[in-house]
C-alpha cells in the first residue's frame, strides 16, 4: 500500500499541482535540451517533476520541505533525480553551473522576492519557465502608466524579457488556492543596458517612495542636495519632474541610474 503523501503546509505556501496537461504545457514552454543543466525550484509531490523527467536524462529539485524532500527519491530514481533540501532563496544559482535553467510553481510566499533573486545573480541563469500569482506576473510584465508598473517591473525588464504565457486556474492544484496563476517564460537580456543594477534599484526605491507624489518630490527626498539637485538631475535625464514616477518609462530609469551618485 501506497504511503499517504505528506499534507501541504501553510507556512511554505504550498499549492501542488496536479494538473497532469499543465504540467506538460510547462514542460514544452521550457522545451528543454537534454545537455541542459534543469533546476526545478519546489517540486512539491512531483508532477512536473514527472513530465521533466520524461524529457531529461538528469534534473536537480530544490525542495524546503523535509517530508517531500524524502518521497521524492522514492518516486524518482535516484542516479537521475537529485533533490537539494534548502530554501530556494538560500541557494546561489552559480552552484549548479554557469549557464542554468530554471523551471517551477513557485511558492506564492516567495514569488517575489525570487523575482529579485533572479535580478541578482542573472548572470548564471541561461532561461527560465516559473509560474506566479497573476497579480505578481502583472506586475512583471506592466506597462509605463499602469497601477501595476513599479520597481519590480524596472528591474526584472532590465535583466530579462518577461513574457506572460498563460493562466492556470485555481482547479490546477491541491489545495486550491484562491487566486489564478501564471506561467512566465525569462529570456536573458543579450544585451543590458546597464552592468550593474544596484544604481537603478537605488533610483527606483526613491521615485516610489510615495506613489502619488511626483518625480522631483521623491527625488529631493532621497538627494543630499534637495530640491536643487533633483532638478539638475531630472534635467540631464530629460525627464519632467512633474510626473508621478509610475509615467516614466524604463528607459528614464536607465538614464537616472546613469548619472545617480
Amino acid at each position: 500500500m501506497r504511503p499517504t503523501a505528506p499534507p501541504a503546509r501553510r507556512r511554505f505556501g504550498q499549492n501542488f499541482l496536479v494538473d497532469r496537461n499543465a504540467a506538460a504545457r510547462i514542460v514544452a514552454a521550457l522545451d528543454p535540451a537534454e545537455d541542459e543543466r534543469v533546476v526545478e525550484i519546489g517540486p512539491g509531490r512531483g508532477a512536473l517533476t514527472q513530465a521533466l523527467m520524461e524529457r531529461l536524462p538528469r534534473l536537480v529539485a530544490i525542495e524546503i520541505d523535509r517530508d517531500l524532500a524524502a518521497e521524492l527519491p522514492r518516486l524518482f530514481p535516484g542516479d537521475r533525480l537529485e533533490v537539494v533540501e534548502r530554501d530556494a532563496l538560500d541557494v546561489p544559482f552559480a552552484s549548479f553551473g554557469p549557464a542554468v535553467t530554471l523551471v517551477g510553481n513557485l511558492p506564492y510566499n516567495i514569488s517575489k522576492p525570487f523575482a529579485m533573486k533572479m535580478v541578482r545573480e542573472r548572470a548564471a541563469v541561461r532561461r527560465a519557465v516559473l509560474m506566479y500569482q497573476r497579480e505578481v506576473a502583472a506586475r512583471l510584465t506592466a506597462a509605463p502608466g499602469t497601477s501595476a508598473y513599479g520597481p519590480l517591473t524596472v528591474l526584472a525588464g532590465e535583466a530579462f524579457t518577461v513574457e506572460r504565457l498563460f493562466d492556470l486556474p485555481p482547479g490546477a492544484f491541491r489545495p486550491r488556492p484562491k487566486v489564478v496563476s501564471t506561467v512566465t517564460r525569462w529570456t536573458p537580456r543579450a544585451e543590458p543596458r546597464l552592468p550593474d543594477l544596484e544604481p537603478l534599484a537605488a533610483v527606483l526605491r526613491a521615485a516610489f517612495a510615495h506613489r502619488r507624489q511626483t518625480l522631483l518630490k521623491n527625488l529631493r527626498g532621497a538627494l543630499a542636495g534637495g530640491e536643487e539637485e533633483a532638478r539638475a538631475l531630472l534635467g540631464r535625464a530629460g525627464l519632467a519632474g512633474s510626473v508621478r514616477a509610475e509615467a516614466v518609462p524604463p528607459e528614464g530609469f536607465v538614464a537616472l541610474a546613469r548619472l545617480w551618485r
